[in-house]
C-alpha cells in the first residue's frame, strides 16, 4: 500500500507540474510532459532519477516489512 501511495503521489505531482507548464508556456499536454521528463540538464535529471529510485525502493522495503509483520502476527 505504501508503494501504491508513493506511485500515486509521484504521478499526481508530475501531472500538476505538466499542467503548470501548459498554462505558463502554452505547451500542449504531451509537449509539457515530454519537456518535464526529457529536457532537464544531466545533473538535474540524475538527481530526479536517484530520488525516484530511493523513494521507490524504500516504499517497497516498507511494504515488505509490513507484510512480514502481519504474516508473523497472524501465525502466532
Amino acid at each position: 500500500m505504501v508503494t501504491f501511495s508513493y506511485l500515486t503521489i509521484f504521478t499526481l505531482m508530475a501531472l500538476l507540474a505538466t499542467v503548470f507548464d501548459m498554462k505558463i508556456f502554452d505547451f500542449t499536454f504531451w509537449e509539457a510532459l515530454r519537456n518535464l521528463l526529457f529536457s532537464e540538464v544531466a545533473t538535474g535529471r540524475m538527481i530526479i532519477l536517484v530520488t525516484i529510485a530511493v523513494g521507490l525502493v524504500s516504499s517497497i522495503v516498507t511494504d515488505f516489512r509490513i507484510f512480514k509483520a502481519r504474516k508473523q502476527a497472524g501465525s502466532s
